[in-house]
Parts: C-alpha cells; structure tokens; sequence
C-alpha cells in the first residue's frame, strides 16, 4: 500500500491553464496533494518537464511541485516581446487555476529572474521566493556588470542580444541549439553537470512517454530570442521592492553563470541570503532538495 502510494506521488500530470488572454500554459504537477505547494520556473532554452524530472530522481515529498512551459516553449503558446515581468500573470494565472491562494516560487537559471519577478509583483501570494543560478540585470542604471566572470560564450550571449533580436537568433543557431555539442558542453558545465545530465536522460524520455508529450507546435528558436530580448531590457521591476523572504543558491563550480550574478542581486534584495554550493555546477537536479527544503521550512509553514 505504501509503495503504491510513493507511486502515485512521484506520477506526474498534464495541467493546461487558460490565460485571460486567449493563451494556454501547459504545466506539469507532481508531488502529495496535502503538502506546500511551489511553483517552479525553468531555464532557458528548456521546458518545466525538466524541473518534473529533478523532482522524481530527487523524491523530495514533502512538497508538491507545479512547473510550468514558459511561453513559446514545450505546449505554451508564445508571447512574442514578452518581458520578464510578463511572468507574474501566469504565475498568478496558475495559482487560480489550483485553487491555491498563496506558494513559494523557485526560479534556475533564465527563470530565477521570473521568481524574483513573481516575488516583486505578487507579494500577496507568494511566500518565499529561490533564484538558483540566476542571471542578474542587465540594465546599465543597477551598476551591475553582467559580464563579470562570465565564460566566453555567456559573454557573448548578453553582447549578442543587446544587438536586437536577429544577433539572439545567430547565436541560438551557433550555440544555444547546440548545447549537447561536445565542444560547448565543455564550455558551458562542470564535469559533474554532465554526469548528472547523463544520468537523468533515460528518465526523461521514460516521463515524456508517460505523458503522451507531441512534440512541440512552436519555435524554440523563438522562444529563445523573446528571453534573450527579456534580457536586454529593464526587467520591469526592482529587487529593492522584494519584501518576501528570498534565497540565492549558486554552486561554486557553475560555468554557466557566474557566482558574482547571485552575490550582487543578494546584496539588492532586503530580507535576502545566499548559500554557495562546493562542487556543484549549473544543474539543478543536486540543488533541488536544499531549495524546495527552505522554501517550505517550518518558518513559512507557520507564515
């Protein structure tokens, strides 16, 4: 009976939201029905089936986990020129659809802007908020350099988009539709990325197959350049506004994204911290546990 019920947990399911605005966001639930719920937002390029993953190689039940395709990926349909602050109707959007008044948020990589950006935006249901190897502003008016520390190719990722939409399109060609490439792989994750990424691919393909996933109708290429255009713009928001407590996670060998990206928006967030992970790089999966742990922590429970 219990197995059975272990089963059922980490079994995840198809959601489809409707946007006000005609538009459908596809997400993905798994976990026990009586535990915190959070909201998880995936990287770029990639789609919340990924977080799903990580979620039921890392078993962590004591929470329930909704992830979601971000506009343009998977099965939501696009949202050409979005911006980051674009997000927070779709969170909330999500949070209706479950009947759900209040969560914790996570964001990894492209997404830990979009959590920071629920947190600003939907202070009222949001409980806690985690940017794991998130990228930081932009913008020249935050003094924030984003290119420090950065690898060759995540420099000229943000110089390549600041160039408009058609320079984003050349790189995802060259590089960014390219990531299992040897040579960028190598450029791009730590050794124990690929390991953990070569463990989890077969799981991957087995819960796509469970789902009965098509493939996809829209562009990833697409999907890509409206984040990289995301990117380049003011993200519509302040971290200074962020009153929800919030956490940076970023392992110390992370080769995608510099430590320094999660050490300066720490330092513009009130009621924030930092934790650095030894031997651990870009990939989620390791970190998953320690983050969903915190934001349902006892402290929030009783929030």
């Amino acid at each position: 009976m219990l197995a059975e019920r272990s089963e059922d947990y980490l079994t995840p399911r198809v959601i489809y939201v409707n946007m006000p605005d005609g538009r459908t966001i596809r997400a993905y639930e798994v976990g026990p029905p009586d535990v915190p719920l959070v909201i998880g937002i995936h990287g770029t390029p990639s789609t919340g089936l990924s977080h799903v993953v990580n979620y039921i190689a890392t078993a962590p039940i004591f929470c329930r986990l909704v992830a979601f395709d971000r506009p343009g990926y998977g099965g939501s349909t696009p949202l050409p020129g979005r911006k980051v602050s674009d997000v927070a109707p779709v969170v909330e959007a999500v949070l209706d659809h479950l009947a759900v008044d209040r969560a914790a948020v996570y964001g990894h990589s492209g997404g830990g802007m979009l959590a920071l950006a629920t947190a600003a935006l939907l202070p009222k249901r949001i409980l806690r908020a985690a940017c794991s190897a998130g990228n930081g502003p932009n913008s020249s008016s935050t003094g924030f350099d984003y290119t420090k520390g950065q690898s060759r190719l995540m420099r000229e990722e943000i110089i390549e988009a600041r160039r408009g939409p058609q320079a984003s399109r050349e790189f995802y060609r060259r590089v960014a539709a390219r990531l299992r490439d040897q040579e960028i792989e190598r450029q791009l994750y730590s050794a124990n990325d690929l390991r953990v990424e070569r463990l989890l691919a077969p799981l991957v393909d087995q819960i796509a197959q469970r789902l009965a996933l098509a493939g996809t109708p829209y562009s990833e290429e697409d999907a890509y350049v409206d984040d990289a255009q995301s990117w380049a713009s003011p993200w519509g928001f302040d971290l200074e506004s962020i009153t929800v407590p919030t956490r940076f996670f970023h392992g110390l060998e992370d080769t995608m994204v510099s430590r320094h990206h999660s050490e300066w928006m720490k330092s513009q967030v009130p009621n924030s911290s930092l934790e650095l992970f030894p031997h651990y790089g870009h990939h989620l999966a390791q970190l998953m546990p320690h983050i969903l742990a915190w934001l349902v922590s006892d402290s929030m429970l009783t929030t």
